[in-house]
Protein backbone atom coordinates (compact mmCIF):
# COMPACT_ATOMS: atom_id res chain seq x y z
CA UNK A 1 0.00 0.00 0.00
CA UNK A 2 1.40 3.42 -0.95
CA UNK A 3 1.94 6.16 1.60
CA UNK A 4 -0.88 8.23 0.09
CA UNK A 5 -3.32 5.32 0.15
CA UNK A 6 -2.36 4.49 3.73
CA UNK A 7 -2.90 8.10 4.81
CA UNK A 8 -6.35 8.25 3.17
CA UNK A 9 -7.36 5.00 4.85
CA UNK A 10 -6.16 6.28 8.24
CA UNK A 11 -8.19 9.49 7.88
CA UNK A 12 -11.34 7.58 6.91
CA UNK A 13 -11.06 5.19 9.83
CA UNK A 14 -10.14 7.93 12.30
CA UNK A 15 -13.60 9.43 11.77
CA UNK A 16 -15.12 6.03 12.60
CA UNK A 17 -13.10 5.85 15.80
CA UNK A 18 -14.32 9.30 16.89
CA UNK A 19 -17.94 8.38 16.14
CA UNK A 20 -17.94 5.26 18.28
CA UNK A 21 -14.55 4.01 19.46
CA UNK A 22 -15.86 0.79 20.99
CA UNK A 23 -17.62 -0.48 17.87
CA UNK A 24 -14.67 -0.18 15.48
CA UNK A 25 -13.48 -3.43 13.95
CA UNK A 26 -9.82 -3.70 15.01
CA UNK A 27 -8.89 -5.55 11.81
CA UNK A 28 -9.87 -2.49 9.74
CA UNK A 29 -8.09 0.01 11.98
CA UNK A 30 -4.49 -1.11 11.52
CA UNK A 31 -3.35 2.27 10.23
CA UNK A 32 -4.92 4.73 12.64
CA UNK A 33 -2.32 7.14 14.01
CA UNK A 34 -2.27 9.37 17.03
CA UNK A 35 -4.15 12.24 15.40
CA UNK A 36 -1.10 14.52 15.42
CA UNK A 37 -1.00 15.41 11.73
CA UNK A 38 0.61 13.95 8.62
CA UNK A 39 4.06 13.67 10.18
CA UNK A 40 2.69 11.48 12.96
CA UNK A 41 0.87 9.36 10.38
CA UNK A 42 4.10 8.77 8.48
CA UNK A 43 5.91 7.90 11.71
CA UNK A 44 3.13 5.51 12.72
CA UNK A 45 3.17 3.83 9.32
CA UNK A 46 6.91 3.27 9.63
CA UNK A 47 6.76 1.99 13.19
CA UNK A 48 7.44 -1.74 13.19
CA UNK A 49 5.55 -2.10 16.48
CA UNK A 50 2.40 -0.44 15.14
CA UNK A 51 -0.57 -2.60 16.06
CA UNK A 52 -4.27 -2.82 15.37
CA UNK A 53 -6.69 -0.92 17.57
CA UNK A 54 -8.65 -3.18 19.87
CA UNK A 55 -11.11 -2.60 22.70
CA UNK A 56 -9.59 -3.71 26.02
CA UNK A 57 -11.36 -4.02 29.36
CA UNK A 58 -10.38 -1.14 31.66
CA UNK A 59 -10.40 -3.65 34.54
CA UNK A 60 -7.58 -5.67 32.90
CA UNK A 61 -5.25 -2.66 32.66
CA UNK A 62 -2.63 -1.81 35.29
CA UNK A 63 -0.85 1.57 35.33
CA UNK A 64 2.88 1.83 34.68
CA UNK A 65 4.47 2.54 38.08
CA UNK A 66 7.36 4.61 36.68
CA UNK A 67 5.55 6.80 34.19
CA UNK A 68 6.41 10.54 34.39
CA UNK A 69 2.99 11.95 35.30
CA UNK A 70 1.14 11.41 38.57
CA UNK A 71 -2.55 11.68 37.74
CA UNK A 72 -3.84 11.76 41.31
CA UNK A 73 -2.58 13.81 44.30
CA UNK A 74 0.25 12.33 46.35
CA UNK A 75 -1.76 12.05 49.57
CA UNK A 76 -4.37 9.93 47.76
CA UNK A 77 -1.56 7.78 46.38
CA UNK A 78 -0.40 7.31 49.98
CA UNK A 79 -3.82 5.90 50.90
CA UNK A 80 -4.75 3.94 47.79
CA UNK A 81 -2.63 2.00 45.33
CA UNK A 82 -3.60 3.06 41.82
CA UNK A 83 -5.17 -0.22 40.68
CA UNK A 84 -8.43 -0.90 38.79
CA UNK A 85 -10.22 -2.07 41.93
CA UNK A 86 -9.33 1.13 43.81
CA UNK A 87 -10.26 3.74 41.22
CA UNK A 88 -13.82 4.34 42.47
CA UNK A 89 -12.57 4.54 46.08
CA UNK A 90 -9.97 7.09 44.99
CA UNK A 91 -12.53 9.28 43.26
CA UNK A 92 -15.04 9.02 46.11
CA UNK A 93 -12.34 10.07 48.59
CA UNK A 94 -11.17 12.81 46.23
CA UNK A 95 -14.68 14.22 45.90
CA UNK A 96 -15.23 14.15 49.67
CA UNK A 97 -11.98 16.04 50.24
CA UNK A 98 -13.04 18.69 47.72
CA UNK A 99 -16.39 18.95 49.55
CA UNK A 100 -14.56 19.49 52.83
CA UNK A 101 -12.27 22.10 51.26
CA UNK A 102 -15.08 24.06 49.63
CA UNK A 103 -17.77 23.61 52.28
CA UNK A 104 -20.18 21.99 49.81
CA UNK A 105 -22.67 19.51 51.22
CA UNK A 106 -22.69 17.57 47.97
CA UNK A 107 -20.45 17.71 44.93
CA UNK A 108 -22.11 15.85 42.06
CA UNK A 109 -19.85 15.35 39.05
CA UNK A 110 -22.60 13.99 36.75
CA UNK A 111 -23.79 17.43 35.50
CA UNK A 112 -20.21 18.20 34.45
CA UNK A 113 -19.97 14.88 32.61
CA UNK A 114 -23.30 15.53 30.86
CA UNK A 115 -22.47 19.13 29.96
CA UNK A 116 -25.46 20.42 31.90
CA UNK A 117 -25.83 23.72 33.77
CA UNK A 118 -23.38 24.00 36.67
CA UNK A 119 -22.30 26.76 39.05
CA UNK A 120 -19.00 26.93 37.17
CA UNK A 121 -20.77 27.33 33.83
CA UNK A 122 -23.14 29.96 35.15
CA UNK A 123 -20.20 31.93 36.57
CA UNK A 124 -18.49 31.83 33.17
CA UNK A 125 -21.64 33.23 31.53
CA UNK A 126 -21.73 36.34 33.74
CA UNK A 127 -20.86 39.62 32.10
CA UNK A 128 -19.29 42.34 34.20
CA UNK A 129 -17.47 45.51 33.24
CA UNK A 130 -16.77 46.44 36.84
CA UNK A 131 -13.01 46.11 37.17
CA UNK A 132 -13.31 46.69 40.88
CA UNK A 133 -15.53 43.66 41.42
CA UNK A 134 -14.01 41.08 43.75
CA UNK A 135 -12.46 38.04 42.10
CA UNK A 136 -13.67 34.62 43.20
CA UNK A 137 -11.22 32.42 45.08
CA UNK A 138 -9.53 30.10 42.57
CA UNK A 139 -9.99 26.35 43.11
CA UNK A 140 -7.47 24.51 45.24
CA UNK A 141 -4.85 22.33 43.58
CA UNK A 142 -6.80 19.22 44.56
CA UNK A 143 -10.07 20.52 43.09
CA UNK A 144 -8.34 21.75 39.93
CA UNK A 145 -6.68 18.36 39.38
CA UNK A 146 -10.01 16.57 39.87
CA UNK A 147 -11.79 18.88 37.43
CA UNK A 148 -9.12 18.30 34.77
CA UNK A 149 -9.95 14.59 34.83
CA UNK A 150 -13.71 15.26 34.95
CA UNK A 151 -13.40 17.64 31.99
CA UNK A 152 -11.38 15.03 30.07
CA UNK A 153 -14.09 12.44 30.74
CA UNK A 154 -16.80 14.89 29.63
CA UNK A 155 -14.85 15.61 26.44
CA UNK A 156 -14.47 11.91 25.66
CA UNK A 157 -18.17 11.31 26.26
CA UNK A 158 -19.11 14.22 24.01
CA UNK A 159 -16.55 13.89 21.20
CA UNK A 160 -15.14 10.37 21.47
CA UNK A 161 -11.57 9.22 22.05
CA UNK A 162 -9.36 10.36 19.16
CA UNK A 163 -6.13 9.01 20.64
CA UNK A 164 -6.14 5.37 21.84
CA UNK A 165 -4.04 4.37 24.83
CA UNK A 166 -1.02 2.14 24.27
CA UNK A 167 -0.58 -1.07 26.26
CA UNK A 168 1.89 -3.88 26.78
CA UNK A 169 0.41 -7.37 27.09
CA UNK A 170 1.55 -9.13 30.26
CA UNK A 171 0.73 -12.66 31.47
CA UNK A 172 -2.52 -11.83 33.25
CA UNK A 173 -3.10 -8.13 32.50
CA UNK A 174 -2.18 -5.20 30.28
CA UNK A 175 0.30 -2.54 31.39
CA UNK A 176 -0.24 1.09 30.39
CA UNK A 177 2.50 2.66 28.32
CA UNK A 178 0.67 5.92 27.55
CA UNK A 179 -2.80 7.21 28.42
CA UNK A 180 -3.25 6.91 32.20
CA UNK A 181 -5.52 9.98 32.39
CA UNK A 182 -7.67 8.64 29.52
CA UNK A 183 -7.89 5.28 31.30
CA UNK A 184 -9.00 7.02 34.50
CA UNK A 185 -11.56 9.06 32.52
CA UNK A 186 -13.05 5.81 31.19
CA UNK A 187 -13.29 4.52 34.77
CA UNK A 188 -15.20 7.66 35.75
CA UNK A 189 -17.59 7.25 32.82
CA UNK A 190 -18.13 3.56 33.59
CA UNK A 191 -18.69 4.37 37.27
CA UNK A 192 -21.39 6.93 36.48
CA UNK A 193 -22.98 5.57 33.27
CA UNK A 194 -21.98 1.91 32.92
CA UNK A 195 -22.13 0.10 29.60
CA UNK A 196 -24.73 0.93 26.98
CA UNK A 197 -24.47 4.68 27.57
CA UNK A 198 -25.97 6.82 24.81
CA UNK A 199 -23.66 9.66 23.83
CA UNK A 200 -24.94 13.07 22.65
CA UNK A 201 -24.54 12.04 19.00
CA UNK A 202 -26.83 9.03 19.60
CA UNK A 203 -24.14 6.36 19.48
CA UNK A 204 -24.02 3.76 22.26
CA UNK A 205 -20.74 3.15 24.08
CA UNK A 206 -19.54 0.52 26.53
CA UNK A 207 -17.28 2.46 28.87
CA UNK A 208 -15.85 -0.75 30.34
CA UNK A 209 -13.67 -1.12 27.23
CA UNK A 210 -11.16 1.42 25.94
CA UNK A 211 -9.62 1.63 22.45
CA UNK A 212 -5.97 0.62 22.68
CA UNK A 213 -3.04 -0.40 20.57
CA UNK A 214 -0.83 -3.14 21.97
CA UNK A 215 2.94 -2.78 21.65
CA UNK A 216 5.67 -5.26 22.49
CA UNK A 217 7.26 -3.29 25.38
CA UNK A 218 7.13 0.00 27.24
CA UNK A 219 9.27 2.52 25.38
CA UNK A 220 10.19 5.61 27.44
CA UNK A 221 11.11 7.47 24.23
CA UNK A 222 7.67 6.85 22.77
CA UNK A 223 6.18 8.03 26.09
CA UNK A 224 8.23 11.20 25.85
CA UNK A 225 7.18 11.82 22.25
CA UNK A 226 3.51 11.72 23.16
CA UNK A 227 4.01 13.85 26.26
CA UNK A 228 6.03 16.34 24.24
CA UNK A 229 3.35 16.51 21.54
CA UNK A 230 0.66 17.19 24.14
CA UNK A 231 2.92 19.63 26.06
CA UNK A 232 1.04 19.17 29.33
CA UNK A 233 3.60 17.79 31.77
CA UNK A 234 4.38 19.90 34.80
CA UNK A 235 7.95 20.57 35.95
CA UNK A 236 8.20 17.56 38.28
CA UNK A 237 6.79 15.28 35.58
CA UNK A 238 9.38 16.63 33.15
CA UNK A 239 12.11 15.89 35.69
CA UNK A 240 10.80 12.31 35.93
CA UNK A 241 10.70 12.08 32.13
CA UNK A 242 14.32 13.24 31.88
CA UNK A 243 15.35 10.73 34.52
CA UNK A 244 13.72 7.82 32.67
CA UNK A 245 15.40 8.78 29.39
CA UNK A 246 18.81 9.04 31.08
CA UNK A 247 18.33 5.65 32.76
CA UNK A 248 17.46 4.16 29.39
CA UNK A 249 20.56 5.68 27.79
CA UNK A 250 22.84 4.35 30.55
CA UNK A 251 21.15 0.95 30.84
CA UNK A 252 18.44 -0.05 33.31
CA UNK A 253 20.72 -2.65 34.90
CA UNK A 254 22.72 0.19 36.48
CA UNK A 255 19.80 1.39 38.59
CA UNK A 256 17.63 0.10 41.42
CA UNK A 257 13.98 -0.64 40.74
CA UNK A 258 11.20 1.51 42.16
CA UNK A 259 10.34 -1.14 44.75
CA UNK A 260 13.95 -1.01 46.01
CA UNK A 261 13.88 2.76 46.67
CA UNK A 262 12.59 4.52 49.78
CA UNK A 263 10.37 6.83 47.72
CA UNK A 264 9.39 7.44 44.13
CA UNK A 265 11.53 10.60 44.10
CA UNK A 266 14.60 8.63 45.18
CA UNK A 267 14.05 6.28 42.25
CA UNK A 268 14.22 9.13 39.74
CA UNK A 269 17.00 10.92 41.67
CA UNK A 270 19.43 8.09 40.88
CA UNK A 271 20.60 10.17 37.88
CA UNK A 272 20.60 13.51 39.73
CA UNK A 273 24.39 13.70 39.68
CA UNK A 274 25.26 15.09 36.26
CA UNK A 275 28.95 14.31 36.68
CA UNK A 276 28.29 10.62 37.34
CA UNK A 277 25.54 10.25 34.74
CA UNK A 278 26.56 12.50 31.88
CA UNK A 279 24.55 12.58 28.69
CA UNK A 280 26.26 10.02 26.42
CA UNK A 281 28.18 11.42 23.46
CA UNK A 282 25.93 11.88 20.43
CA UNK A 283 22.69 11.68 22.44
CA UNK A 284 22.29 15.34 23.46
CA UNK A 285 20.15 16.41 20.50
CA UNK A 286 18.00 13.30 20.79
CA UNK A 287 17.39 14.06 24.47
CA UNK A 288 16.54 17.72 23.85
CA UNK A 289 14.15 16.72 21.08
CA UNK A 290 12.41 14.08 23.18
CA UNK A 291 12.01 16.53 26.07
CA UNK A 292 10.80 19.34 23.82
CA UNK A 293 13.50 21.68 25.12
CA UNK A 294 15.53 24.24 23.19
CA UNK A 295 18.87 24.37 25.04
CA UNK A 296 21.10 22.30 27.28
CA UNK A 297 20.66 24.67 30.24
CA UNK A 298 17.02 23.59 30.53
CA UNK A 299 18.11 19.96 30.84
CA UNK A 300 20.35 20.89 33.77
CA UNK A 301 17.54 22.87 35.41
CA UNK A 302 15.13 19.92 35.24
CA UNK A 303 17.82 17.52 36.45
CA UNK A 304 18.35 19.80 39.47
CA UNK A 305 14.69 19.31 40.46
CA UNK A 306 15.49 15.68 41.25
CA UNK A 307 17.35 16.94 44.33
CA UNK A 308 14.48 19.02 45.73
CA UNK A 309 13.40 18.46 49.36
CA UNK A 310 10.73 15.75 49.43
CA UNK A 311 7.93 18.09 50.60
CA UNK A 312 8.71 20.60 47.85
CA UNK A 313 8.84 17.80 45.27
CA UNK A 314 5.32 16.68 46.23
CA UNK A 315 4.00 20.24 46.47
CA UNK A 316 5.40 21.12 43.06
CA UNK A 317 3.81 18.05 41.52
CA UNK A 318 0.38 18.47 43.13
CA UNK A 319 0.19 22.21 42.47
CA UNK A 320 1.73 22.15 38.96
CA UNK A 321 4.44 24.61 39.92
CA UNK A 322 6.83 25.71 37.19
CA UNK A 323 10.54 24.97 37.18
CA UNK A 324 11.27 28.63 37.91
CA UNK A 325 8.87 28.72 40.86
CA UNK A 326 10.40 25.58 42.33
CA UNK A 327 13.92 26.93 41.88
CA UNK A 328 13.03 30.16 43.71
CA UNK A 329 11.34 28.25 46.53
CA UNK A 330 14.40 26.02 46.88
CA UNK A 331 16.67 29.09 47.15
CA UNK A 332 14.39 30.55 49.81
CA UNK A 333 14.47 27.30 51.79
CA UNK A 334 18.25 27.10 51.57
CA UNK A 335 18.57 30.62 52.97
CA UNK A 336 16.68 29.74 56.15
CA UNK A 337 18.88 28.89 59.14
CA UNK A 338 18.02 25.44 60.35
CA UNK A 339 18.05 24.86 64.09
CA UNK A 340 18.98 21.32 65.04
CA UNK A 341 17.34 19.74 68.06
CA UNK A 342 17.80 16.48 69.90
CA UNK A 343 16.03 13.42 68.57
CA UNK A 344 13.84 13.13 71.65
CA UNK A 345 12.61 16.71 71.26
CA UNK A 346 12.02 16.20 67.53
CA UNK A 347 9.92 13.14 68.25
CA UNK A 348 7.98 14.95 70.97
CA UNK A 349 7.28 17.89 68.63
CA UNK A 350 6.15 15.51 65.87
CA UNK A 351 3.77 13.75 68.25
CA UNK A 352 2.39 17.10 69.45
CA UNK A 353 1.70 18.19 65.89
CA UNK A 354 0.09 14.85 65.12
CA UNK A 355 -2.18 15.16 68.19
CA UNK A 356 -3.15 18.70 67.22
CA UNK A 357 -3.92 17.65 63.66
CA UNK A 358 -6.01 14.74 64.92
CA UNK A 359 -8.01 17.06 67.20
CA UNK A 360 -8.70 19.54 64.41
CA UNK A 361 -9.67 16.76 62.03
CA UNK A 362 -11.95 15.14 64.60
CA UNK A 363 -13.76 18.41 65.36
CA UNK A 364 -14.18 19.19 61.68
CA UNK A 365 -15.47 15.71 61.01
CA UNK A 366 -18.07 15.94 63.77
CA UNK A 367 -19.37 19.14 62.20
CA UNK A 368 -19.52 17.49 58.79
CA UNK A 369 -21.40 14.46 60.10
CA UNK A 370 -24.06 16.71 61.58
CA UNK A 371 -24.41 18.74 58.38
CA UNK A 372 -24.58 16.07 55.68
CA UNK A 373 -27.65 14.22 54.52
CA UNK A 374 -28.02 10.62 55.61
CA UNK A 375 -27.54 9.49 52.00
CA UNK A 376 -24.03 10.99 51.97
CA UNK A 377 -22.89 9.39 55.21
CA UNK A 378 -21.63 6.13 53.64
CA UNK A 379 -19.13 8.22 51.66
CA UNK A 380 -18.08 9.98 54.84
CA UNK A 381 -17.63 6.61 56.49
CA UNK A 382 -15.16 5.66 53.75
CA UNK A 383 -13.26 8.87 54.43
CA UNK A 384 -12.99 8.00 58.13
CA UNK A 385 -11.87 4.45 57.35
CA UNK A 386 -9.15 5.76 55.03
CA UNK A 387 -7.97 8.21 57.69
CA UNK A 388 -7.82 5.41 60.25
CA UNK A 389 -5.60 3.38 57.90
CA UNK A 390 -3.30 6.37 57.52
CA UNK A 391 -3.14 6.89 61.31
CA UNK A 392 -2.29 3.22 61.79
CA UNK A 393 0.61 3.64 59.37
CA UNK A 394 1.83 6.63 61.39
CA UNK A 395 1.57 4.62 64.60
CA UNK A 396 3.63 1.86 62.98
CA UNK A 397 6.27 4.42 61.97
CA UNK A 398 6.44 5.65 65.57
CA UNK A 399 6.82 2.09 66.89
CA UNK A 400 9.61 1.38 64.40
CA UNK A 401 11.47 4.58 65.36
CA UNK A 402 11.34 3.54 69.03
CA UNK A 403 13.11 0.26 68.27
CA UNK A 404 15.61 1.77 65.84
Amino acid sequence: MSSRERRRRIQDEESLLSANPNSLDPKTADAIGFGLGELALDIAAADSEFQAIEAVSIHEIQPNSIQPRYSIPHDLNDLFALQPGNVVDIFERWIIEVQLETGRKDFDIVPYLLGQATDRGQEAEKESGDSGQSIDQPPSAKEAALMKLIDLAASIRRDGLSNPVSLVRQVDHFELETGERRWLAYHVLYWKFGDGDKRPDGSVVNWSRIPARVVSKVDVWRQASENNARDNLNAISRARQLSLLLMDLHGWHNFSGLDQCDSEQNFYAQVADGAAWRIPRGQGERLLNAMGLSDAGQLRQYRALLRLPADLWRKGDDEDLSEGELRRMKVALDSVTRVTVGSSKSKKDALSRLAADATLWRNKLRKEINSVDSSARPKLRKLIEAEIRQLLRLMADIDESDTA
